[in-house]
Parts: structure tokens; sequence; C-alpha cells
């Protein structure tokens, strides 16, 4: 006895699944597109929300997100280490502004994460 195992499927149902296709892949093309074109807008609204007045008090390699470097600062909050802190460094930055000061021994350090990001490559 031999198992016929091919599928067969009717024309309306053929013609459901091509419209589903177009429709996800019209979803996926507006989303990349979106994505593509306010890309710098996205990435300065996250800089200029980030709000932080706090020192850093560690700066390990997280084993659990593959060695990188992170920094642990003293209200508690781990980040992966964007700057080359040193331990004691104070870290001041408004939210809406985009500039951080490091306060380090006797010297002021700014540090504009706008300039940073058009160096990596994220701003433009």
């Amino acid at each position: 006895m031999e198992s016929n195992t091919e599928i067969e499927i009717d024309k309306s149902s053929k013609r459901i699944i091509k419209i589903f296709i177009a429709v996800f892949v019209g979803i996926f093309v507006i989303t990349i597109l979106y994505l593509i074109i306010n890309s710098n807008e996205l990435v300065k609204r996250q800089l200029l929300s980030i709000e932080r007045y706090t020192r850093v008090i560690d700066i390990y390699n997280n084993k659990k997100e593959h060695n990188f470097p992170y920094v642990k600062y003293s209200n508690g909050t781990q980040k992966v280490l964007g700057f080359s802190y040193q331990i004691g460094d104070s870290v001041s930055k408004s939210k809406g502004d985009s500039v951080e000061y490091i306060f380090r021994k006797d010297s002021i350090i700014v540090y504009n994460l706008f300039e940073e990001s058009r160096k990596n490559g994220y701003l433009k």
C-alpha cells in the first residue's frame, strides 16, 4: 500500500495564502523603511531621555553578556561601558541634554553623547 504525502490546495486557499504573504511582506517592508527613515530621531530621543546623577563603584566583565565590560553605579544600575570611566568617577547628565559630565579628581570631562554616536555611526 502506497501512501500519498502530497497536499493538495484548492484555488481559493492558494489565493488566501498569497494575500496573507503579501500583507506580511508589506508590513515588514513598511517597518524597515520606518526604522531607516526615523533612526536618527529615535537615537537622539533615546540619548536625550537619559538622566544620570551617580558615582562609578565598579567596572567589570559581565560573564552573562559575553564578557562585555560593564559599569556599576552607586544607584544600583549596571550598564555596558560606553566611556572609559574610572572607579570613583561622578557622572552627571541631565534629561534633555546631550552632554554628560564626568567629575574625576580635580578635573571635569565633557562627554558629548551626540558626537560619540556620530563617530560610531549611530547618527548621521
